[in-house]
Protein backbone atom coordinates (compact mmCIF):
# COMPACT_ATOMS: atom_id res chain seq x y z
CA UNK A 1 0.00 0.00 0.00
CA UNK A 2 1.27 3.46 -0.87
CA UNK A 3 0.38 6.11 1.67
CA UNK A 4 0.97 9.83 1.70
CA UNK A 5 0.56 11.86 4.89
CA UNK A 6 1.07 15.51 5.69
CA UNK A 7 2.70 16.43 8.99
CA UNK A 8 0.29 17.34 11.76
CA UNK A 9 -2.71 15.83 10.01
CA UNK A 10 -3.02 12.70 12.11
CA UNK A 11 -3.28 9.74 9.76
CA UNK A 12 -2.98 12.19 6.88
CA UNK A 13 -4.12 11.47 3.36
CA UNK A 14 -4.29 7.74 2.68
CA UNK A 15 -4.42 6.50 -0.90
CA UNK A 16 -3.84 2.98 -2.19
CA UNK A 17 -5.16 0.67 -4.88
CA UNK A 18 -4.66 -2.62 -6.68
CA UNK A 19 -5.92 -4.33 -9.83
CA UNK A 20 -6.01 -8.15 -9.81
CA UNK A 21 -7.42 -10.74 -12.17
CA UNK A 22 -10.81 -10.96 -10.47
CA UNK A 23 -11.13 -7.69 -8.58
CA UNK A 24 -9.95 -4.12 -8.36
CA UNK A 25 -9.82 -2.13 -5.14
CA UNK A 26 -9.01 1.38 -4.00
CA UNK A 27 -9.00 3.22 -0.68
CA UNK A 28 -8.99 6.97 -0.06
CA UNK A 29 -9.03 8.91 3.22
CA UNK A 30 -8.85 12.69 3.66
CA UNK A 31 -8.77 14.91 6.78
CA UNK A 32 -11.09 17.46 5.12
CA UNK A 33 -11.21 21.19 5.73
CA UNK A 34 -13.23 21.23 8.96
CA UNK A 35 -11.05 19.03 11.18
CA UNK A 36 -7.29 19.58 11.36
CA UNK A 37 -6.46 15.90 11.90
CA UNK A 38 -7.50 12.70 10.16
CA UNK A 39 -8.85 10.28 12.77
CA UNK A 40 -10.03 7.87 10.06
CA UNK A 41 -7.84 5.06 8.83
CA UNK A 42 -8.15 2.48 6.07
CA UNK A 43 -6.12 -0.39 4.72
CA UNK A 44 -6.25 -3.48 2.54
CA UNK A 45 -4.59 -6.85 2.12
CA UNK A 46 -4.87 -8.33 -1.38
CA UNK A 47 -1.85 -10.31 -2.61
CA UNK A 48 -0.79 -9.85 -6.22
CA UNK A 49 -0.11 -13.58 -6.62
CA UNK A 50 -2.81 -15.64 -8.42
CA UNK A 51 -5.64 -16.24 -5.99
CA UNK A 52 -5.51 -20.03 -6.34
CA UNK A 53 -2.48 -19.71 -4.05
CA UNK A 54 -4.25 -17.57 -1.43
CA UNK A 55 -4.97 -19.01 1.99
CA UNK A 56 -8.05 -16.76 2.13
CA UNK A 57 -9.64 -13.81 0.36
CA UNK A 58 -8.67 -10.14 0.43
CA UNK A 59 -9.38 -7.93 3.44
CA UNK A 60 -10.43 -4.28 3.23
CA UNK A 61 -10.91 -2.25 6.42
CA UNK A 62 -12.27 1.20 7.32
CA UNK A 63 -12.05 2.64 10.85
CA UNK A 64 -13.19 5.96 12.30
CA UNK A 65 -11.36 6.88 15.51
CA UNK A 66 -13.02 8.29 18.64
CA UNK A 67 -11.60 10.24 21.52
CA UNK A 68 -10.20 13.28 19.79
CA UNK A 69 -6.71 13.96 18.50
CA UNK A 70 -4.40 12.23 19.07
CA UNK A 71 -6.25 9.30 20.64
CA UNK A 72 -8.77 8.87 17.81
CA UNK A 73 -6.15 8.68 15.10
CA UNK A 74 -4.13 6.18 17.15
CA UNK A 75 -7.19 4.01 17.81
CA UNK A 76 -8.15 3.76 14.14
CA UNK A 77 -4.60 3.10 12.98
CA UNK A 78 -3.95 0.49 15.67
CA UNK A 79 -7.23 -1.25 14.80
CA UNK A 80 -6.57 -1.41 11.06
CA UNK A 81 -3.02 -2.67 11.54
CA UNK A 82 -4.09 -5.30 14.11
CA UNK A 83 -6.96 -6.58 11.93
CA UNK A 84 -4.73 -7.00 8.88
CA UNK A 85 -1.97 -8.62 10.96
CA UNK A 86 -4.41 -11.15 12.39
CA UNK A 87 -5.90 -11.84 8.96
CA UNK A 88 -2.52 -12.52 7.36
CA UNK A 89 -1.38 -15.02 9.98
CA UNK A 90 -3.03 -17.68 7.84
CA UNK A 91 -4.69 -19.81 10.49
CA UNK A 92 -7.10 -22.58 9.47
CA UNK A 93 -10.34 -20.78 10.37
CA UNK A 94 -13.17 -20.50 7.87
CA UNK A 95 -13.66 -16.99 6.41
CA UNK A 96 -16.51 -15.99 8.76
CA UNK A 97 -14.58 -17.02 11.87
CA UNK A 98 -11.35 -15.51 10.55
CA UNK A 99 -13.09 -12.18 9.90
CA UNK A 100 -14.58 -12.11 13.40
CA UNK A 101 -11.16 -13.02 14.82
CA UNK A 102 -9.51 -10.12 12.96
CA UNK A 103 -11.99 -7.58 14.35
CA UNK A 104 -11.69 -8.99 17.87
CA UNK A 105 -7.90 -8.77 17.59
CA UNK A 106 -8.32 -5.13 16.61
CA UNK A 107 -10.54 -4.56 19.64
CA UNK A 108 -7.97 -6.04 22.02
CA UNK A 109 -5.20 -3.96 20.43
CA UNK A 110 -7.17 -0.73 20.89
CA UNK A 111 -8.24 -1.70 24.42
CA UNK A 112 -4.61 -2.32 25.40
CA UNK A 113 -3.43 0.90 23.74
CA UNK A 114 -6.10 2.87 25.62
CA UNK A 115 -4.52 1.87 28.94
CA UNK A 116 -1.59 4.18 28.22
CA UNK A 117 -1.50 7.68 29.68
CA UNK A 118 -3.50 10.24 27.72
CA UNK A 119 -5.46 7.69 25.77
CA UNK A 120 -8.22 6.78 28.19
CA UNK A 121 -11.59 6.53 26.51
CA UNK A 122 -10.32 6.25 22.97
CA UNK A 123 -11.98 3.85 20.57
CA UNK A 124 -12.89 3.35 16.94
CA UNK A 125 -15.53 2.01 14.61
CA UNK A 126 -14.60 -0.76 12.20
CA UNK A 127 -16.12 -2.15 9.03
CA UNK A 128 -14.17 -4.95 7.35
CA UNK A 129 -14.85 -6.84 4.12
CA UNK A 130 -13.62 -10.10 2.65
CA UNK A 131 -14.66 -12.17 -0.36
CA UNK A 132 -15.17 -15.91 0.05
CA UNK A 133 -16.12 -17.81 -3.07
CA UNK A 134 -19.25 -16.14 -4.43
CA UNK A 135 -20.03 -14.29 -1.19
CA UNK A 136 -18.99 -11.09 0.51
CA UNK A 137 -18.63 -11.15 4.28
CA UNK A 138 -18.75 -7.88 6.20
CA UNK A 139 -17.91 -7.38 9.87
CA UNK A 140 -19.18 -4.24 11.55
CA UNK A 141 -18.83 -2.46 14.89
CA UNK A 142 -20.01 1.16 15.11
CA UNK A 143 -21.46 3.38 12.39
CA UNK A 144 -19.04 3.07 9.51
CA UNK A 145 -20.99 1.43 6.70
CA UNK A 146 -20.84 -1.08 3.85
CA UNK A 147 -22.93 -0.91 0.67
CA UNK A 148 -23.34 -3.20 -2.33
CA UNK A 149 -24.02 -1.57 -5.68
CA UNK A 150 -25.52 -3.83 -8.34
CA UNK A 151 -26.42 -1.98 -11.51
CA UNK A 152 -27.76 1.29 -10.14
CA UNK A 153 -29.31 -0.31 -7.05
CA UNK A 154 -27.44 0.47 -3.85
CA UNK A 155 -28.12 -1.63 -0.74
CA UNK A 156 -26.86 -0.78 2.73
CA UNK A 157 -25.49 -4.02 4.18
CA UNK A 158 -24.61 -2.92 7.73
CA UNK A 159 -26.68 -1.56 10.60
CA UNK A 160 -25.43 1.51 12.48
CA UNK A 161 -24.62 0.88 16.12
CA UNK A 162 -25.78 4.29 17.29
CA UNK A 163 -28.57 5.86 19.33
CA UNK A 164 -30.15 7.26 16.19
CA UNK A 165 -29.76 3.94 14.39
CA UNK A 166 -31.64 2.20 17.19
CA UNK A 167 -34.40 4.82 17.15
CA UNK A 168 -34.76 4.44 13.38
CA UNK A 169 -35.04 0.66 13.64
CA UNK A 170 -37.70 1.07 16.35
CA UNK A 171 -39.47 3.65 14.14
CA UNK A 172 -39.32 6.26 16.87
CA UNK A 173 -37.98 8.84 14.43
CA UNK A 174 -38.01 9.34 10.66
CA UNK A 175 -34.91 9.37 8.42
CA UNK A 176 -35.43 13.12 8.02
CA UNK A 177 -35.39 13.59 11.81
CA UNK A 178 -32.34 11.33 12.10
CA UNK A 179 -30.32 13.57 9.77
CA UNK A 180 -30.27 16.40 12.32
CA UNK A 181 -30.83 14.55 15.58
CA UNK A 182 -28.57 15.70 18.46
CA UNK A 183 -27.72 12.05 19.30
CA UNK A 184 -26.66 11.15 15.75
CA UNK A 185 -22.99 10.78 16.76
CA UNK A 186 -23.62 8.74 19.93
CA UNK A 187 -22.42 5.18 19.35
CA UNK A 188 -23.84 2.17 21.17
CA UNK A 189 -20.92 -0.06 20.20
CA UNK A 190 -17.26 0.53 19.29
CA UNK A 191 -13.84 -1.08 19.52
CA UNK A 192 -11.63 -0.45 22.55
CA UNK A 193 -14.18 0.20 25.29
CA UNK A 194 -14.08 -3.33 26.70
CA UNK A 195 -11.83 -6.36 26.36
CA UNK A 196 -14.63 -8.17 24.46
CA UNK A 197 -16.88 -6.83 21.74
CA UNK A 198 -19.94 -8.05 19.83
CA UNK A 199 -19.20 -8.18 16.11
CA UNK A 200 -21.98 -8.20 13.51
CA UNK A 201 -21.25 -10.38 10.46
CA UNK A 202 -23.32 -9.89 7.31
CA UNK A 203 -23.12 -12.16 4.26
CA UNK A 204 -24.36 -11.35 0.77
CA UNK A 205 -23.88 -12.86 -2.66
CA UNK A 206 -21.66 -11.12 -5.19
CA UNK A 207 -21.55 -11.32 -8.97
CA UNK A 208 -19.47 -9.84 -11.75
CA UNK A 209 -19.58 -6.01 -11.83
CA UNK A 210 -20.88 -5.71 -8.29
CA UNK A 211 -19.22 -2.90 -6.36
CA UNK A 212 -18.77 -2.93 -2.59
CA UNK A 213 -18.21 0.36 -0.80
CA UNK A 214 -17.03 0.80 2.79
CA UNK A 215 -17.07 4.30 4.23
CA UNK A 216 -16.92 6.40 7.39
CA UNK A 217 -19.81 8.64 8.46
CA UNK A 218 -18.05 11.65 7.00
CA UNK A 219 -18.99 10.26 3.61
CA UNK A 220 -22.42 8.71 4.13
CA UNK A 221 -23.58 11.76 6.07
CA UNK A 222 -22.90 13.94 3.00
CA UNK A 223 -23.64 11.54 0.12
CA UNK A 224 -27.03 9.80 0.06
CA UNK A 225 -27.29 6.06 -0.63
CA UNK A 226 -28.97 6.44 -4.03
CA UNK A 227 -26.44 9.08 -5.02
CA UNK A 228 -23.59 6.79 -4.02
CA UNK A 229 -25.08 4.02 -6.14
CA UNK A 230 -25.33 6.22 -9.22
CA UNK A 231 -21.76 7.42 -8.83
CA UNK A 232 -20.12 4.01 -8.55
CA UNK A 233 -22.35 2.36 -11.18
CA UNK A 234 -20.00 4.01 -13.69
CA UNK A 235 -17.49 1.24 -12.97
CA UNK A 236 -19.42 -0.94 -15.43
CA UNK A 237 -19.08 -0.83 -19.21
CA UNK A 238 -16.38 -0.42 -21.83
CA UNK A 239 -15.48 3.14 -20.90
CA UNK A 240 -15.85 2.56 -17.19
CA UNK A 241 -14.15 4.55 -14.49
CA UNK A 242 -11.74 2.73 -12.20
CA UNK A 243 -12.09 1.87 -8.53
CA UNK A 244 -9.61 4.69 -7.87
CA UNK A 245 -11.82 7.13 -9.77
CA UNK A 246 -14.88 6.04 -7.79
CA UNK A 247 -13.17 6.33 -4.39
CA UNK A 248 -11.79 9.77 -5.24
CA UNK A 249 -15.12 11.00 -6.63
CA UNK A 250 -17.02 9.94 -3.50
CA UNK A 251 -14.52 11.56 -1.13
CA UNK A 252 -14.29 14.72 -3.25
CA UNK A 253 -18.08 15.13 -3.30
CA UNK A 254 -18.33 14.81 0.48
CA UNK A 255 -15.57 17.40 0.90
CA UNK A 256 -17.22 19.72 -1.62
CA UNK A 257 -20.35 19.59 0.51
CA UNK A 258 -18.37 20.67 3.58
CA UNK A 259 -18.86 17.48 5.54
CA UNK A 260 -17.95 18.25 9.18
CA UNK A 261 -15.80 15.12 9.56
CA UNK A 262 -12.91 13.19 8.05
CA UNK A 263 -13.90 11.26 4.92
CA UNK A 264 -12.92 7.72 3.96
CA UNK A 265 -14.06 5.41 1.15
CA UNK A 266 -12.94 1.93 0.15
CA UNK A 267 -14.18 0.57 -3.17
CA UNK A 268 -13.99 -3.07 -4.32
CA UNK A 269 -15.06 -3.90 -7.88
CA UNK A 270 -15.72 -7.59 -8.67
CA UNK A 271 -14.39 -8.30 -12.17
CA UNK A 272 -15.21 -12.00 -12.55
CA UNK A 273 -17.98 -14.56 -12.11
CA UNK A 274 -15.43 -17.05 -10.79
CA UNK A 275 -14.99 -17.58 -7.02
CA UNK A 276 -12.63 -15.27 -5.09
CA UNK A 277 -10.28 -16.69 -4.07
CA UNK A 278 -10.28 -19.79 -6.26
CA UNK A 279 -12.15 -22.49 -4.33
CA UNK A 280 -10.21 -25.45 -5.75
CA UNK A 281 -8.86 -27.52 -2.88
CA UNK A 282 -10.52 -25.22 -0.33
CA UNK A 283 -14.23 -25.85 -0.94
CA UNK A 284 -14.83 -26.89 2.65
CA UNK A 285 -13.76 -23.43 3.81
CA UNK A 286 -16.59 -21.76 1.93
CA UNK A 287 -19.34 -24.11 3.15
CA UNK A 288 -18.59 -23.77 6.83
CA UNK A 289 -20.45 -21.20 8.93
Amino acid sequence: MSTEASEGAGNGVIAAHGVLAKLAWAVRSEPGDVRPHNEDCTGAFAPTTPDDAWDRGPLVVVADGLGGHAAGEIASRVAVEAAIADWTRGNAQAPRQALRSAVRAANVAVYDAALESGRHGMGTTMTALTLAGHSALIANVGDSRAYRVRGEECTQLTADHSKVGEMLRMRLITPEQAANHPARSMLTRSLGGDAAVQVDIVETDVARDDVLVLCSDGLWDAVARDELGMMVSGLRGQNAQTAVDAAEALVDLALKRDTPDNVTAAVVHVLSDRPIPAAAGRRSLFRRR
